[in-house]
């Protein structure tokens, strides 16, 4: 597979919170290309086709797509980070525009935001 970019979205292997199963889920791409080209592993933020109202996540679908196919609306959690080794990636579905990784990136500081 060719190297893993930001902003790629891709098919990876999530286990279940039980870590003995798991499930083929989309995820973001979020860690800097310098990262994902030193290192066996990526930073990702699952995606979900649950659109609850629920805070910590930026809604996308076809139009905020810039390759690949986004085939459902979909969430990206930004309270669902995960390292992933890269050998749970098992391919590539789209890459996110620059205006949806910036909103996404936003979201992730309101996320780790340090309160006085």
């Amino acid at each position: 597979m060719k190297e893993l970019q930001q902003q790629d979205i891709v098919w990876v292997r999530f286990p279940y919170s039980n870590l003995k199963d798991s499930k083929l889920r989309p995820a973001v791409v979020v860690s800097c290309n310098g990262y994902n080209e030193c290192y066996h592993d990526v930073v990702v933020c699952a995606v979900t086709s649950n659109l609850d109202e629920k805070e910590w996540g930026v809604f996308i679908d076809s139009s905020n797509i810039s390759s690949g196919k986004m085939p459902l609306k979909s969430k990206i959690r930004v309270d669902k980070i995960m390292h992933v080794e890269k050998a749970l990636i098992v391919g590539k579905l789209a890459k996110v525009d620059n205006k949806t990784f910036d909103a996404l990136v936003q979201e992730i500081m309101k996320l780790v935001k340090r309160v006085s």
